[in-house]
């Protein structure tokens, strides 16, 4: 699979995110359907536009030299992390994942010093904590009630 016909699919992908939100869209009440509507309506009509032109570009470019391959594995990695940052949040809460999370991923991945890791952990939870008492945001209970 080339990064062109990546690039083609995952666009298409979003074409369709936006084009079902505007169905979702038109079932809210009347003034609650203005943002939501005209942001996947903007969003549909940009994707729909941004496809032509790369669907254009890759009939123009066809030719087999130009092609590079692409290897799916490392973005599922990545993907991975999100997946289990989510299903870790539902287990021990927002707060207790999250920090988990940056320490286990800054050192895995970034190969980021524990010094490091550790004040950017401490920087992300600060800001979280008040974000969260200034927009008064409560977070759902976790599975195991920590």
């Amino acid at each position: 699979m080339t990064k062109d016909l990546l690039n083609i699919g995952f666009t298409s992908f979003l074409m369709l995110v936006f084009g079902f939100a505007v169905f979702g869209a038109l079932q809210f009440s009347r003034l609650a359907q203005f943002f939501p509507l005209y942001v996947s309506v903007a969003g549909t009509v940009c994707t729909a536009i941004y496809l032509v032109v790369l669907i254009i570009r890759y009939r123009k470019e066809n030719a087999p030299s130009s092609r590079v391959a692409v290897s799916i594995v490392r973005p599922l990695r990545y993907i991975a992390w999100l997946l289990g940052y989510i299903a870790f949040i539902y287990l021990v809460g927002m707060l207790i994942a999250t920090s988990l999370f940056l320490v286990a991923f800054l050192m895995v991945e970034s190969k980021m010093p524990f010094i490091k890791t550790a004040l950017s952990v401490a920087i992300v939870l600060i800001g979280i904590s008040a974000a969260s008492s200034l927009l008064g945001v409560y977070w759902p209970t976790n599975l195991l009630g920590l």
